[in-house]
């Protein structure tokens, strides 16, 4: 009996660490370990079946002022509010993760160009719904990228999130240029 309650535990605990792998504690969604552990998986079977693939890179635009003018915990607030938003983003078996800081990931199998367009308008219809819920003296804002691509023999799962990530820097250049030429 003994040795059955040793290998309950011990299995419990073996779960415990596996989430502690793959689990971004601050944001409660996949890390990178986690993120690379299922998109591999779905990156292969979109490559056999010809299917297309959805990234979207997401950057948190504004982290460090948050940081520096309201404290590292608002920053972990506004962190964990964003990562909330991607999270809704995620139906119809997508996938999201915290890919780094201020980072985030958003993967989904079978996609189509019109998915591409309907994530980023969900993800900033969510990121204005948020922002008016919490009401704080910043806003929460962030840049998005998107590939929608099949997966051709010889690309990788690496090579897609570099483009994903090269638009979202391009879109963020652009945010960063339109405020200096606004006069308000």
């Amino acid at each position: 009996m003994e040795n059955i309650r040793k290998l309950l535990h011990l299995n419990s605990m073996i779960a415990e660490l596996d989430k502690l792998y793959v689990i971004d504690p601050l944001c409660n969604i996949y890390n990178r370990n986690g993120f690379i552990r299922t998109a591999d998986t779905m990156f292969r079977r979109c490559q056999e079946a010809g299917s297309k693939l959805l990234i979207s890179f997401i950057d948190m635009d504004g982290l460090k002022m948050i940081n520096d003018n309201y404290g590292h915990k608002e920053g972990d607030f506004a962190l964990q509010r964003l990562a909330a938003v991607i999270s809704e983003c995620c139906r119809s078996g997508r996938i999201c993760a915290r890919f780094g800081g201020d980072e985030f990931i958003i993967l989904g199998e079978n996609a189509s160009e019109e998915d591409a367009e309907a994530v980023e308008t969900a993800f900033y219809s969510q990121l204005e719904n948020i922002n008016i819920l919490i009401k704080k003296p910043y806003t929460i804002d962030a840049s998005i990228g998107t590939v929608v691509t099949e997966v051709s023999e010889g690309q990788t799962l690496f090579q897609l999130i570099t483009q994903a990530d090269e638009i979202m820097y391009e879109k963020k250049k652009r945010k960063k240029t339109s405020r200096y030429l606004r006069r308000d």
